[in-house]
């Protein structure tokens, strides 16, 4: 089943007193969906508020932004815990992820050069010089490095990642 919208992070705090609001990016972030025409801010009990972004800017490893129709300090405050969720269905093409984002690959089978089944994407982990994608058949689990010395092809219409590990990698389990 296609994924149809995405978490971007969540709202964790008001900033300054015109309604801006501090986002925590999730593991499924990129900047180009904040020029998404619209976006959901999403409650805990699944109340859905559209929004768009009129502007942002990074605050560390975090963004502050001005979403549409919160303008005050309480508008900002009501929203602090939502969700930021976007729409793939309608999303441009020049505002999709220029790289593989965890949702882009989760569920999809990975398979060794040979062909044999090795298992499933379960989980990625994003790490600050390369990405790891985490690999489970049964009871174990493979950390399979995202380095093209190890991964030959993804394959995204057959929702397949072939592999070429190098010897011993396998015997490491998660």
């Amino acid at each position: 089943m296609a994924v149809k919208a995405v978490t971007l992070g969540k709202i964790v705090k008001a900033v300054g007193l015109k309604g801006e609001v501090k986002l925590l990016p999730g593991p499924d972030f990129w900047s180009g969906a904040l020029n998404a025409d619209e976006l959901d801010l999403v409650s805990e009990n699944i109340s859905r508020r559209p929004v768009h972004v009129n502007g942002y800017r990074t605050k560390g490893k975090t963004f502050i932004l001005r979403l549409s129709g919160i303008e005050t300090i309480d508008e900002a405050e009501a929203v602090v815990g939502c969700r930021l969720i976007v729409s793939l269905e309608n999303l441009d093409e020049s505002a999709r992820p220029q790289m593989l984002m965890p949702f882009q690959v989760m569920g999809f089978d990975v398979r060794l050069a040979d062909g044999s089944f090795l298992g499933k994407v379960v989980d990625m982990l994003l790490g600050p010089t390369q990405n790891c994608f985490i690999v489970e058949k049964g009871e174990d689990r493979f950390l399979v490095p995202d380095v093209p010395t190890v991964v030959r092809r993804i394959e995204p219409e057959e929702k397949a990642i072939e592999i070429d590990p190098p010897e011993g990698l396998l015997n490491l389990r998660w």
